[in-house]
């Protein structure tokens, strides 16, 4: 048996209600702007989750809470790759990583992934019968209720539409309000305690959420608990945005499509985005979307190769006039010379072709400079 639909006529509780009442054992595929999300439930319960949101990764969350270093996770996954073991199990047998921190980190990487699915507002699902034999590594020992998800998925949604209503976007920087000090009860987070440590008055929202690793609710709900602690204040505000007058879907759809024939891709991905943005529902340019993002990435790849290392080519103290948003940031100061693109999207809570379109703008504006494998090759 299999059920289908979009996210704007069944919402996520009352698929998770469904599947709870029916005693379910299953899996949920929803897809939105090209993140898949699975949700695998077993007699009612949730098992286990999956997600290709690079920020939902298991390394992310162990980067988040200080149990790797993003060079150990690198190595580890080269580890990985080349003897085709498990990356949890190479982080315990050769980094000193505790089995129970493995556990933990699951459960949040699994707890984070459905829970963001609350705020999707838009996107498709499918539920199928069944589900595949799940590994042990990725399997929770105890499930979760449906129940405890729907309360606790709404508490989220709620709270994160009010922090919303004061700041709309993630550009806002805040600062301290008053000294640095003890944040009380709030310190018994350590997500939120993090998201004290790292605000500076000069890094925005985005910007500490991606340094912390914090899990995407988790960082704001931190930042919210902090404004509204009295603990920290906005010294920025966003920049007020022009609005643009929308396109009709079917004129971007054309002009996409015109773009995507001529391989001026980065134009027609820039196009079908807009149109997935304005209307979620557009098959023609859900499918549209896919076949574009996968040439534009190809075409980015054969720009900056996987196995090249980037190297900044411009004076250190110019590099911020250069940089046009806390992702170019975040990205800029992990490029030491010695990882090559690959290693940086492997440890980064970027998307590859998030990652892919910075170094490109990069190298087009002269920041930095590739070095590619035979050169690496000459230099030993």
């Amino acid at each position: 048996m299999s059920v289908s639909g979009l996210l704007s006529t069944m919402n996520l509780p009352e698929l998770l209600q469904w599947a709870k009442f029916g005693q379910k054992t299953g899996s949920v595929v929803l897809e939105r702007k090209g993140f898949v999300k699975k949700i695998f439930v077993e007699g009612g319960l949730i098992v286990s989750a999956s997600s290709n949101d690079p920020k939902e990764y298991l390394g992310q969350v162990l980067l988040c809470f200080g149990w790797v270093t993003e060079e150990q996770l690198k190595e580890a996954f080269q580890n990985q790759s080349d003897n085709k073991q498990l990356l949890g199990r190479v982080l315990v047998e050769k980094y000193g990583v505790k089995a129970d921190q493995i556990k933990k980190a699951l459960r949040i990487k699994i707890e984070e992934t459905v829970y963001d699915l609350f705020l999707w507002e838009d996107g498709k699902f499918i539920y199928s019968d069944g589900i595949p034999q799940i590994a042990k590594h990725d399997r929770l020992d105890n499930p979760i209720t449906i129940d405890h998800v729907i309360l606790e998925g709404a508490r989220r949604v709620d709270e994160w539409k009010e922090f919303k209503k004061t700041f709309p976007t993630d550009d806002v920087v805040f600062a301290l309000k008053g000294e640095r000090r003890t944040i009380g009860d709030l310190a018994k987070d350590f997500i939120i305690q993090k998201i004290y440590e790292g605000i500076d008055g000069g890094k925005s929202i985005r910007r500490i959420l991606l340094e912390s690793r914090a899990p995407e609710y988790r960082g704001l709900e931190g930042f919210a608990k902090l404004y509204w602690g009295g603990f920290i204040e906005a010294i920025k505000k966003t920049v007020e945005r022009v609005e643009v007058a929308k396109s009709s879907s079917a004129d971007l759809l054309k002009r996409a499509i015109e773009l995507f024939k001529t391989k001026e891709f980065e134009k027609s991905y820039s196009l079908i985005d807009e149109l997935i943005l304005n209307d979620p529902a557009n098959e023609e340019g859900q499918t549209l979307f896919k076949v574009v993002r996968e040439a534009y990435l190809k075409k980015l790849y054969e720009i900056c190769p996987a196995e090249a290392i980037p190297e900044i080519a411009i004076d250190f103290s110019d590099l911020n006039e250069k940089l046009f948003s806390s992702l170019e940031g975040f990205l800029a100061s992990r490029i030491n010379g010695h990882w090559d693109i690959k290693s940086l999207i492997m440890i980064s809570p970027l998307p590859d072709l998030e990652s892919l379109k910075i170094m490109k703008r990069f190298l087009d504006e002269g920041v930095i400079k590739l070095k590619r494998q035979d050169q690496r090759n000459e230099t030993k």
